[in-house]
């Protein structure tokens, strides 16, 4: 099997004058990125990094980023991607979870390579590797994080021949190649991008970057028109944001096929992203856990689709899923729920540096993927997912663990008992509350959600904190999730209070009432408790470095969390 490398050395070879990257920050031809690569992967050699040595690259959305992840892998190294987004302790955390050999910082055409914390001098002309690495099919190609089983961000191993795998069947499968146009709309720190980056890649397509961190239906929709993307990958809960927003009213036409993946996907969904968005466009349901490599299964939504939630389909060619009964090996009838098992030769190579075991062995010897989701059959042969046997959830399509949240906000000082819960309004969407025994006021909420942002991601940030005597038990003693989850569904979220901007924080206030979609917003006021969550946050960030063109970081609404406190940060950078 040729590997990721190969394939794009083989592309390059056939179309080098092909638009291979495209977007605001510039353009790279198959023959350039080719180049590139291997000035890249040469550089990484000169500098001593050996085959299997992980290289993090940050600097999501450039074509110089993307370089460096191609020549790493071209020298045989092993990729890191880290979103610019992360707070820096939990990018620290990664790096020193992976083990990465170098950190490389990818902005504005150029490459700044550390040997994490000292800067490392680039040779003047660095001799570009003329072939790839010769690699193991086996071989390590990139690591990326999940929450896996205790919430704390895992490292994962991912493999050149599953990653392979993948990229040919999602190439083969849709028909991707010249004329294609792929948009990289994906968070970099999750293994989810690779889809987006590498799949045009190995199929002769652009990939088309954004240039901009901003998610925002409207840009994201211009975006796409400019660029006539015609494939994206897309998570259910941004999705249906981009709906309730005008900017879709005018669509995307050139869009032929839309790939879904990290949440439920529900009937009324693609129903109207078929209207609005792309009439005519297939749509893709995936799923597939990060251990088990990008994605296992798959189902193109019909025309006319059942109602509900959708089905995740069948699987790849190559794997297997089965429903056994949990604890058990025993399949589970037709229609009779059961944990989802999943037996790949094309798994990921497991959890790096745990000792944990992440596959188990069937009873006929062969390792397998215990996901933890409880799913059934359907009568037609097709998987539809049912929920968790644990306690995780997934929220805006990043996997999380309430304990885990709890765990955190129980160490901020004046806390003395904390639960944390999803709760699901009528389209499946998932936020998470807190509720907080705490003594003798509730401790400011800024300090509750920077010790989460500190370990966790920022989709770890309730929507809402709620202060509470006790908390509710059950007659075994147990905290009763059920009744807090009853509350949290008859909570109505906080509205803003009309009050003057001042004039030094007319382009914040400015900024933040688009994005809340409100006609004021009190320049005192903390903005999460004025219907802010952890994705508008960051949409705020993104905006604000979009229009005053210097970089900010994404988390600086946890840390800054009203219109004044962001005005002093941005005087304080030179940035207003």
């Amino acid at each position: 099997m040729d590997l990721l490398p190969h394939l794009i050395e083989t592309v390059a070879s056939e179309q080098p004058e092909a638009v291979a990257i495209d977007g605001p920050r510039g353009a790279l031809s198959y023959g350039e990125l080719l180049g590139r690569t291997r000035t890249f992967a040469g550089l990484l050699r000169e500098l001593g990094a050996a085959p299997g040595e992980v290289v993090a690259v940050e600097g999501a959305g450039t074509p110089a980023a993307v370089t460096a992840l191609t020549g790493a892998l071209y020298a045989g190294c092993v990729i890191l991607p880290i979103d610019p987004a992360l707070s820096p302790e939990l990018r620290d955390t990664m790096i020193d979870a992976a083990r990465a050999r170098f950190l490389v910082r990818a902005d504005d055409g150029e490459w700044r390579v550390s040997d994490p914390g000292r800067r490392v001098p680039l040779p003047d002309r660095p001799s570009p590797l003329a072939a790839p690495a010769g690699l193991d099919p086996r071989a390590p190609a990139y690591v990326c994080f999940t929450s896996g089983s205790t919430g704390r961000p895992k490292a994962v191993l991912g493999a050149h021949d599953s990653l392979a795998h993948f990229l040919r069947w999602q190439r083969d499968t849709f028909e991707v190649g010249h004329g294609d146009r792929m948009a990289q709309l994906t968070s970099w720190s999750f293994d989810v991008v690779l889809r987006d980056l590498f799949t045009p890649l190995v199929s002769g397509a652009t990939l088309c970057l954004p240039g901009s961190r901003s998610r925002d239906a409207e840009r994201v929709f211009a975006f796409a028109r400019t660029y006539a993307i015609t494939l994206l990958h897309v998570v259910p809960s941004l999705a249906r944001r981009w709906l309730a927003a005008d900017a879709a009213q005018t669509g995307v036409p050139t869009l032929r096929v839309a790939f879904f993946a990290g949440e439920p996907l529900h009937t009324d969904l693609v129903g109207d992203w078929r209207r609005r968005v792309a009439p005519g466009s297939r749509v893709v349901n995936l799923y597939g856990p990060t251990e088990t490599t990008l994605a296992q299964c798959f189902y193109e939504v019909p025309p006319e689709p059942e109602a509900g939630p959708l089905p995740v389909g069948r699987t790849l060619p190559g794997c297997s899923a089965s429903v056994v009964r949990p604890g058990s090996w025993h399949p589970t009838s037709p229609g009779e729920p059961g944990e989802v098992v999943l037996t790949t030769p094309y798994r990921s190579l497991g959890y790096l540096g745990t000792g944990a075991s992440t596959f188990a062995t069937t009873p006929a010897g062969e390792p397998a993927y215990r996901t933890g989701d409880v799913g059934r059959w359907d009568e037609r042969g097709l998987l539809h997912l049912l929920g968790r046997l644990d306690q995780q959830v997934k929220v805006r399509g990043v996997r999380l663990r309430p304990p885990e949240v709890e765990r955190v906000l129980r160490g901020v000082p004046g806390v003395r008992e904390a639960a944390v819960v999803d709760a699901a309004d009528e389209h499946g969407s998932v936020r998470l509350v807190g509720f907080l025994v705490a003594g003798p006021a509730l401790p400011p909420v800024r300090d509750l959600r920077e010790a989460i942002v500190r370990e966790l991601p920022a989709a770890a940030v309730p929507d809402e904190f709620v202060l509470l005597t006790d908390l509710p038990l059950l007659p075994n003693g147990k905290v009763d999730r059920t009744d807090l989850r009853e509350q949290a569904g008859t909570r109505a979220p906080a509205k803003p209070v009309d009050a003057p901007p001042g004039d030094g924080n007319a382009l914040v206030v400015e900024t933040c009432r688009r994005v809340l979609g409100v006609e004021a917003v009190p320049v005192t006021a903390d903005l999460f408790e004025l219907g802010v969550d952890s994705m508008s946050a960051m949409e705020i960030a993104a905006r604000l470095e979009d229009l005053l063109g210097g970089e900010i970081p994404l988390g600086l609404v946890f840390d800054h969390p009203t219109v004044e406190d962001i005005s002093r940060y941005l005087v304080h950078r030179g940035l207003a």
